[in-house]
């Protein structure tokens, strides 16, 4: 059913494809991710105190295929590279490729990728690997907008039909705002990049709930500020840690099926095409 496997830019694939690098097993992938029990025993009492959510923990995998090549010296190179995975010590991309689509999450490794020789140009390799955001995820979308601005929006005949001539009162304006759509199984946190020039800052809002992320702090022409709303993480240029000047940190997920509307707006002035790129993906437990 699993069309391929990608490990760390290591791509196993189907046993039916003629491969050498041949998938055979995910353990933990089609399964949900665990469900963390935080409740704690009542001293002197029967049972346990309830929780009003509960939350899921990290997703704990487990691959295992196998490696075959024409000689020796070549399975040999196969098993160094397997080997090497996560060589950088920095998680990677875990992505599963199947009839459903593509979905993808970020893992690291567990213990140590191992080889078990079965010939001297064969060996089934096998690596226990974890999740810490359990989410898989689909493709990224990228919706943008710039500032609200005003306009007109209207064109009014003079005549039936509009053959004497019209009046007209100028382009649409437009609102400053995205629709953010979560087709999963799993609620979502996006993020947004917002470049300047803002001289004063500025706040998006989710629309249906009132919810508010604010950043007070001038904005240059040329500059980013980069919100992540799953960790709070603000980025200033992709380097600077911004959080100091978070004043409304009213984080919002996107829930399975939703779609919600999410605002931009300056908080004082602003010159040039400040934009609000945001970037979310559909989640699947």
């Amino acid at each position: 059913m699993t069309v391929s496997v990608t490990i760390d830019d290591v791509v196993f694939y189907g046993d039916d494809s003629g491969v050498d690098w041949i998938y055979e097993h995910l353990k933990g992938w089609y399964s949900g991710a665990p469900i963390r029990g935080d409740s704690v025993d009542y001293p002197n009492a029967d049972g346990q105190s309830e929780i009003d959510v509960a939350y899921r923990t990290a997703r704990p995998l487990k691959f295992t295929g196998t490696l075959a090549a024409d000689t020796a010296a070549e399975a040999i190179g196969n098993w160094m590279q397997f080997a090497s995975i996560q060589s950088d010590g920095r998680p990677f991309p875990l992505t599963v490729v199947d009839p459903f689509g593509t979905l993808t999450c970020t893992v690291s490794v567990i213990g140590a990728p191992e080889v078990l020789e079965l010939s001297n140009t064969g060996a089934e390799v096998t690596v226990s690997l974890i999740a810490y955001d359990p989410i898989k995820y689909g493709a990224v979308s990228n919706p943008s907008t710039g500032l609200p601005t005003s306009g007109g929006g209207l064109e009014f005949p003079l005549f039936d039909g509009g053959a004497g001539g019209a009046l007209y009162f100028g382009a649409n304006g437009t609102l400053g705002r995205v629709t953010l759509t979560n087709g999963g199984t799993a609620a979502v946190w996006p993020s947004v990049t917002v470049t300047g020039e803002l001289t004063s800052g500025f706040y998006v809002q989710r629309l249906d709930t009132g919810q508010i992320v604010r950043y007070d702090r001038v904005v240059p022409a040329g500059s980013t500020v980069a919100i992540d709303f799953r960790t709070g993480e603000v980025l200033v240029d992709g380097l600077s840690d911004g959080s100091t000047y978070l004043t409304g940190y009213s984080f919002w997920s996107v829930g399975p099926g939703e779609s919600i509307e999410a605002q931009f707006n300056a908080i004082g002035g602003s010159s040039g095409t400040p934009t609000a790129t945001w970037t979310m993906a559909d989640g699947f437990w």
